[in-house]
């Protein structure tokens, strides 16, 4: 039998930075624990927006069940074979002056994607508007565009440079009866991208660079200028991508300068929906509502003549249908009138606490295993796929293959642990021990939970300094995360403005801070990204 061996707090954060080197645990599917990270939490969807200033709705979020149910091995497949999706689309063009709205359909096709085995490569994404059939009085675009996309891996993060193919480019839009003909000898459209992949949240941000050249029906040479940046992020809970792109168009006795600013924000919604029948097995439960809101805001700042009398600044918006699942409903009779009542219901509903709700018990403490699996599962980190025959299984028995001697494979939260792990969320001790049954305390906990957002730069001043009245207990190996913890409201001080870092956390408590880390990525990023960019009316 192990015997442990009681250790300061203090002293096991110290040590449990000690990771074990990447070679030594290579997956089983010879993936080192970053390129695993990396494999799963690329993003590939950026730009389904288009790179062109117009909108659509996008690949949505997975939900609840999807997630529990993906194939990890299969999505990893899915990367080198060819996907296309079709996604409702509205853009404003210029070309004739005024703008006139668009409305069709963008399909995106992606042929191959990011090796996380090889340090450089390249795939294609190719991006097609149809139009819905319209002629003569409105817009009509036919546009077909060939990137050509080469990556490059740089640690925890990816940069991409997309250019289009020029032979393989048609751009023809149709303005009330005026037909504008793209020019690809003339024209051409960069854009880079930099996407850094943490734990929970994959971000990125990127600039636009392009010069569009278009002939008339007379002729006449029109030059469409772009430039502009981007930023978006992808986590479990939602997501979001802004533009903002000013361009000019230039177009013989006549000019227009104007800025946009498309966006599109995914978030899923927790609803308690009680029950109206009495004779019925259970009062109520949560359902996960999908939303997604789709816009664009438009400012004109330089207006030809004709344009004078007409409005400088408008909207366009997608209605997008919301998508509903039903969450499992969990008797917590026990626990009604307990403050954490609620936020234990959302947890085991949406499948981060597991188990038995009837044995939770809030005031007892929740230890360091416990907190970091349910951490991972919040997160929804991908598990290793199970093993492929009967050879793979049995030397998985073996007794020294499991990372931490404390955690042994056949522990139900070892598959949350090593994914945490693989992640680099938290690691063990020079003597492999993840102390999964001691007590964590609050700094430790929130500590955990800014490295799985990623966040952890914001608190890199040398000597991070929190208002928390007791800030001085704060231990040096948390402050920075504990700062940015409060910075970004999931770390909230009591009504006497203490937050009591080296308190063992109880099991209430815990499941009230995961709530706050659910809530930070469903509403918190959204605000970040989303309101403060593009502004628009919700």
């Amino acid at each position: 039998m192990l015997k442990f061996r009681l250790v300061t707090s203090a002293f096991l954060i110290g040590t449990m930075l000690l990771a074990f080197p990447a070679e030594a645990m290579a997956n089983r599917n010879n993936l080192t624990p970053a390129q695993n990270m990396i494999n799963n939490r690329v993003n590939n969807r950026i730009g389904d927006m288009s790179f062109f200033g117009g909108i659509s709705e996008g690949e949505r979020l997975p939900l609840t069940t999807e997630i529990l149910i993906a194939d990890t091995e299969a999505q990893r497949r899915s990367r080198n074979r060819r996907d296309t999706n079709d996604f409702t689309y509205s853009e404003l063009v210029f070309l004739g002056g005024e703008p006139e709205l668009f409305e069709g359909t963008l399909r995106v096709t992606r042929q191959g994607g990011v090796d996380v085995t090889e340090p450089v490569g390249n795939f294609t994404v190719i991006h097609q508007v149809l139009s819905s059939g319209a002629t003569g009085d409105g817009v009509t675009i036919d546009r077909l565009v060939h990137f050509n996309v080469n990556y490059r891996l740089e640690g925890s993060q990816v940069i991409f440079t997309y250019n289009a193919i020029r032979n393989n480019w048609r751009d023809v839009i149709n303005v009330n009866g005026s037909t504008f003909t793209l020019v690809p000898a003339s024209s051409h459209y960069n854009i880079s991208i930099i996407q850094d992949i943490t734990p929970g949240v994959s971000y990125y941000r990127g600039d636009i660079s392009g010069l569009l050249v278009y002939t008339n029906d007379a002729d006449e040479f029109i030059e469409k200028s772009i430039q502009g940046s981007f930023h978006g992020y992808r986590s479990p809970w939602s997501a979001t991508e802004t533009h903002r792109l000013d361009v000019t168009i230039l177009a013989g006795n006549w000019g227009i300068q104007y800025q946009l600013r498309p966006s599109i924000t995914m978030n899923k919604v927790l609803q308690f929906v009680q029950n109206e029948p009495m004779a019925i097995s259970f009062e109520g439960n949560l359902r996960e509502v999908m939303v997604n809101t789709v816009g664009l805001r438009y400012d004109i700042m330089i207006a030809p003549p004709f344009m004078w009398d007409a409005p400088t600044s408008g909207s366009i918006s997608l209605n997008i249908p919301n998508v509903f699942e039903q969450l499992p409903a969990h008797d917590l009779t026990f626990l009604r009138g307990n403050p954490a009542e609620d936020d234990i219901r959302r947890l085991f509903s949406t499948q981060v606490l597991t188990g038995d709700p009837r044995f939770f018990q809030p005031g007892h403490a929740i230890s360091r295993g416990q907190f970091v699996a349910a951490v991972a599962r919040a997160i929804r980190l991908p598990l290793e796929p199970e093993p492929a025959n009967a050879r793979q299984r049995a030397a998985l028995l073996q007794p020294d293959t499991s990372v931490f001697y404390d955690v042994p494979r056949h522990r139900p939260e070892y598959p949350w642990i090593m994914a945490a792990y693989q992640a680099g969320l938290a690691v063990g001790r020079a003597n492999n021990m993840f102390y999964f049954d001691y007590p964590i305390d609050r700094q430790e906990a929130f500590m955990i939970m800014v490295r799985a957002l990623g966040l952890t730069q914001m608190g890199l001043n040398p000597t991070p300094v929190t208002s928390f009245v007791d800030d001085a207990l704060v231990a040096p190996w948390a402050r920075r995360e504990v700062s940015v913890a409060q910075a970004i409201g999931i770390a909230i001080p009591d009504q006497n403005g203490f937050f009591h870092p080296t308190r063992q956390l109880t099991m209430g408590e815990a499941a009230n801070i995961l709530n706050e880390l659910i809530e930070y990525m469903r509403v918190g990023l959204v605000s970040d990204y989303a309101d403060q960019i593009v502004n628009i009316v919700r």
